[in-house]
């Protein structure tokens, strides 16, 4: 039986403390952790890290919750019935890095501290980005021409234009074919939003109408799969590369198979795992530039300053045939 005493309503959900001490039932730390959308497979392994760091934080609450389409209008109204109950800190994977700052603001004034993760934000104190977007445009590219080599015409199935972590890796392709690789071509870029079947179908329609077509970048854990498919429907493994970003669960029958040999990605549990260690180091002791946290079983993580606060990011994960078995998620 709970003893009541120990359960603490917030939100509509009642956060239950009944195996702590008296003394540390009232969470002394309240963090909403806000995705781009919920219900996806990506977000639901990044929840596992999420849960896994507020276990190991018994004096912190953290509320997982977020729109069911990846629109940042559902967000922004979410946003706005969260301040009212004022918890600590807010932390949102924006769908759109302009159109959130009002209500982050709003956030802000109300005392609330506000940080971004997986989607940036043009407003926030601290990022805990994916990993660094240079890097991971450069490996993109450099995936694509280790398959196709140094000439050839490419097309990306993205997100959507708005979508901050998308629109910076393609810069930083398109900086990399510049610098390195100006054999290759970016032909075509289309939005498929968080969607598989969107994703397959622009992707047939890319491998009908841009002729010569060597490589298809699929960016976005849901379209990575829906890219190789259709790929594959067409005959064109072996024919047309396709390397993006998605998790191991989503992609081993492709590698498997041969349609995709390169998948990039950085570990999604261990992106919520750290997001929630951030969240409660500045609430607990604020995070500076130059000076490591300690973030649970990942060890430390030294802050860098950005363009308009602070961050941190993850390594890149690279997926092949020969070890997406060593992963689950």
């Amino acid at each position: 039986m709970i003893d009541r005493r120990s359960a603490v309503a917030w939100g509509g959900s009642v956060l239950v403390a009944a195996a702590l001490p008296a003394a540390r039932a009232q969470p002394r730390y309240r963090i909403v952790i806000m995705p781009k959308l919920v219900g996806i497979a990506y977000y639901d392994a990044v929840k596992t890290g999420i849960d896994a760091a507020a276990r190991e934080l018994p004096d912190t609450a953290v509320t997982w919750t977020g729109p069911t389409q990846d629109q940042v209008e559902r967000q922004i109204e979410m946003i706005e019935r969260l301040i009212p109950e004022k918890p600590d800190l807010i932390a949102v994977a924006a769908n759109d890095p302009v159109a959130i700052v009002p209500v982050l603001q709003k956030a802000q004034r109300a005392g609330i501290h506000v940080i971004s993760w997986d989607g940036d934000s043009q407003l926030r104190e601290f990022f805990v980005n994916l990993v660094d977007f240079e890097a991971f445009g450069s490996q993109l590219v450099d995936a694509v021409r280790a398959e196709i080599g140094p000439k050839g015409d490419i097309a990306i199935v993205t997100t959507s234009f708005a979508a901050p972590n998308q629109a910076s890796w393609i810069d930083a392709m398109k900086r990399a074919i510049y610098a390195r690789n100006p054999g290759l071509r970016i032909v075509d870029i289309r939005p498929a939003g968080e969607s598989t079947e969107e994703a397959y179908r622009i992707a047939q329609d890319c491998l009908k109408s841009l002729a010569g077509l060597k490589g298809l970048i699929a960016l976005g854990a849901p379209n990575l799969p829906g890219v190789a498919r259709a790929v594959r429907d067409a005959g064109l493994v072996g024919k047309v590369a396709v390397v993006g970003n998605s998790t191991p669960n989503l992609m081993r029958e492709f590698l498997k198979d041969g349609t995709v040999r390169t998948v990039l990605l950085w570990n999604a549990p261990d992106h919520g795992y750290l997001t929630v260690h951030a969240a409660r180091q500045l609430l607990a002791g604020g995070l500076k530039a130059g000076q490591p946290f300690q973030a649970g079983r990942l060890g430390s993580f030294t802050p860098r300053r950005d363009a308009v606060s602070l961050q941190v990011a993850l390594p890149v994960m690279v997926f092949t045939k020969a070890n997406v078995d060593q992963h689950n998620f």
